[in-house]
């Protein structure tokens, strides 16, 4: 992402709310430039259409007069392939974040709570990095199994580096091969090492663990 002057695609239906996440990452990046969008399908219209100027990150409310749910992020990941989406939500249910993060998202950002809750959300996403509520990594639905407490049993390779940050990224591997100009099998056998590596099974389960420990040397950029 240009830190420069990133660009914003702000999909919700209220348009205070719209307004207030733009007033909230100005004040993390003053250069920040935003799209908006009350609607999916105008969301799929702004990504479709963003080629000149490339929207940078997406933070997206499920509730849409168009669309509802975890269907929302899957219609727009269709076509956000690359983009990190931050998922601007009214529930805290655990559950459901657990299925936006299988669906691609980088970080669940409830609308309820403390402002300095969502500001410190904000600003995870803002630097690229993942964001989950306290609550829901303690929650039994995102539990681990007990090896995964343990750090990587093998130190990943500076391309398997590359394969864990476009996968924290909710990126498919298809997406990945082409990033990174290799063939989606090379992209498999990565991540299968990967997953060996922090002893997980699932993109779902890496992500977590991801967002609470990674080790200082393999922080994600």
């Amino acid at each position: 992402m240009d830190h420069q002057s990133p660009h914003y695609l702000l999909v919700d239906d209220h348009s205070l709310i719209r307004e207030g996440m733009m007033h909230a990452i100005r004040s993390l990046q003053p250069l920040a430039r935003f799209s908006q969008a009350n609607t999916c399908r105008s969301a799929l219209s702004h990504l479709a259409s963003s080629a000149a100027d490339p929207i940078d990150a997406v933070l997206l409310d499920l509730g849409l007069p168009d669309s509802s749910g975890v269907d929302t992020l899957k219609h727009v990941r269709q076509v956000a392939t690359t983009q990190r989406i931050g998922i601007i939500t009214g529930s805290t249910d655990a559950q459901l974040a657990l299925e936006c993060i299988h669906h691609g998202a980088s970080c669940f950002i409830p609308k309820l709570g403390e402002l300095d809750g969502f500001m410190t959300a904000l600003q995870a996403l803002v630097e690229g990095r993942l964001h989950f509520p306290a609550d829901l990594l303690s929650s039994p639905a995102a539990t681990l199994p007990d090896s995964s407490d343990l750090l990587p049993s093998t130190k990943l390779t500076p391309r398997q580096k590359d394969v864990l940050t476009w996968i924290t990224r909710g990126c498919s591997n298809p997406v990945i091969a082409t990033a990174l100009g290799i063939s989606p099998e090379t992209v498999k056998l990565h991540v299968s090492a990967i997953f060996r590596a922090y002893k997980v099974h699932s993109r779902t389960q890496l992500v977590l663990l991801c967002s609470r420990q990674l080790p200082a040397e393999e922080q994600l950029p």
